[in-house]
């Protein structure tokens, strides 16, 4: 048979492997391989993928079976070049095959922010150690920065749908006034009455203000505060002023009036906030409660002057009468870039607590060192003394009282000198490009939450029926009635009913 018919031999060998068509091992038969990446084809040579064997393209140029491959895969393109084709973005794909090429990892042709980056090399299963230091050198600051800012956003988000779910009112008419008077109140870029309500009151503030430094003046000065911040309860006698008393007639007209815009306004808040627990515990909320407070505790101190309960209890009422300083406070509400500032040192207090733990150190080092090079010389020094002289020299404040005579103290004052220059310099950098990106990415998220918000409400306007399609519902409900038997005979009873009453009466 084999001499008879060599080629039906070769034919009947060859048939049950074309009839089967498993894939063949791509190490075997291809020394070339193309990866379709988002359209976009990258021939590459097989042998490449070696090195990184436990790599996801290292496990997939090793795989024989179709599964096996479509497990790593989105598609497979047999043929004389194997194709794996990924459904996902090309861009940075040639970074990824350079690290089989280099067996290092550097990001130059991504293009993408570095949550999308780390996500491509977590895909391909890239070793992150694997970067090189001029990448990394901008790759992790930024991939921090990119966190923080996404958990910052998400929490901004979740906090808005809070205060949405907290902050409804209803639809009945107490409940939208309390919403008009909120929203006036409390968020001024809700319309054009809110800013203009933000910016009288903020006005009120400065004036109240401006009010409280004018009648510390003597001319000016009330005749509570001159029996509380006098020396005329220690015995001591007191210089008699003149007065004005049409400016501080005027003075107290102002301050009367702005304390009772003040009132009003932190009373309006309290009875239209949705939670009083939390509105009362929020930080702003308790200055405006401290800014109020010394106001009406003046009323008492009024009847109280001739007494000696002003003499015994001075000093704490002294304090009382300078809290009105508080007021100020009030413009943090008002001020993006004050809210931005505070929140910047609450972001750096690392940085900030770093400085005043080497100014500590510093100032004990220093003073230390002038406490010992002056202790023998003739002004006295003790160690409270060589360490305010530390702390005003390194602040760049002054020296003091005291200053050091012999050569050793003057050099190492002139030492403390300029290294309190280069302390005082390291947190500027820190406080301003942080306060600067606070304040820009406050500026555009309170932007992007107004717009939801303004969405939301127009969501809510569009699903509600309005007034036209409620009366042509209520019209064509009434002609239902009309047309219908039911109606009609109801109608005529009705009639009968009242002809016979009237046929009693």
């Amino acid at each position: 048979m084999f001499d008879g018919h060599p080629t039906n031999m070769r034919e009947s060998v060859l048939a049950p492997k074309e009839e089967t068509k498993h894939p063949e091992p791509v190490g075997e038969n291809s020394k070339l391989i193309c990866f379709n990446v988002g359209g976009k084809k990258f021939f590459v040579m097989k042998e490449n993928f070696f090195t990184f064997p436990n790599t996801r393209l290292g496990l997939l140029v090793r795989c024989s079976e179709v599964t096996e491959i479509l497990k790593l895969c989105d598609k497979y393109f047999e043929g004389q070049v194997p194709e794996y084709f990924f459904d996902r973005s090309w861009k940075g794909f040639n970074d990824i095959l350079d690290v089989y090429r280099l067996g290092r990892l550097h990001l130059n042709d991504g293009g993408l922010c570095p949550i999308r980056t780390r996500a491509s090399i977590q895909y391909w299963q890239i070793d992150e150690l694997l970067l090189d230091p001029c990448c990394a050198l901008k790759y992790y600051p930024l991939i921090e920065e990119c966190v923080r800012e996404t958990e910052g956003q998400e929490e901004s988000e979740r906090k808005y749908l809070e205060r949405l779910k907290v902050e409804d009112f209803g639809s009945s008419p107490l409940g939208r006034i309390r919403k008009f008077c909120w929203n006036l109140t409390e968020y001024p870029e809700t319309s054009l009455g809110a800013r203009v309500y933000a910016f009288t009151s903020m006005g009120v503030v400065v004036l109240s203000t401006v009010v409280f430094i004018l009648s510390t003046m003597p001319e000016l000065t009330d005749e509570i505060d001159i029996i509380l911040f006098t020396n005329s309860t220690e015995g001591l006698p007191v210089e008699p002023q003149e007065r004005w008393e049409d400016g501080i007639l005027a003075l107290n007209i102002i301050d009367h009036t702005t304390m009772v815009f003040f009132t009003l306004e932190f009373g309006i808040r309290f009875l239209c906030a949705p939670q009083k627990v939390l509105f009362m515990k929020a930080p702003l909320n308790v200055i405006d409660i401290l800014a109020i407070l010394p106001y009406y505790i003046g009323f008492i101190l009024e009847g109280m002057k001739d007494t000696l309960v002003v003499g015994r209890v001075g000093k704490v009422l002294r304090l009382v009468r300078v809290m009105r300083i508080l007021r100020v406070f009030k413009l943090v509400r008002h001020f993006n870039g004050l809210q931005s500032l505070l929140s910047t040192l609450g972001q750096a207090y690392k940085e900030l607590g770093l400085l005043m733990v080497l100014l500590f150190v510093c100032v004990l080092t220093f003073s230390s060192l002038i406490y010992f090079a002056e202790k023998d010389s003739s002004s006295r020094w003790s160690f409270p003394d060589s360490f305010w002289w530390g702390l005003m020299v390194l602040t760049t404040v002054g020296y003091g009282e005291k200053m050091p005579d012999s050569a050793a103290g003057q050099l190492i004052g002139g030492l403390c000198a300029l290294l309190g220059v280069f302390i005082l310099a390291l947190p500027v950098p820190i406080i301003v490009n942080s306060f600067s990106e606070n304040y820009k990415n406050r500026v555009w998220k309170g932007q992007v939450l107004l717009k939801k918000q303004e969405r939301s409400e127009q969501d809510k306007k569009e699903a509600r029926p309005s007034k036209e399609e409620w009366t042509a519902k209520h019209a064509e409900i009434v002609m239902k009635n009309k047309s219908s038997p039911r109606s009609k005979s109801n109608s005529i009873s009705r009639r009968c009913n009242g002809m016979l009453n009237s046929a009693d009466i």
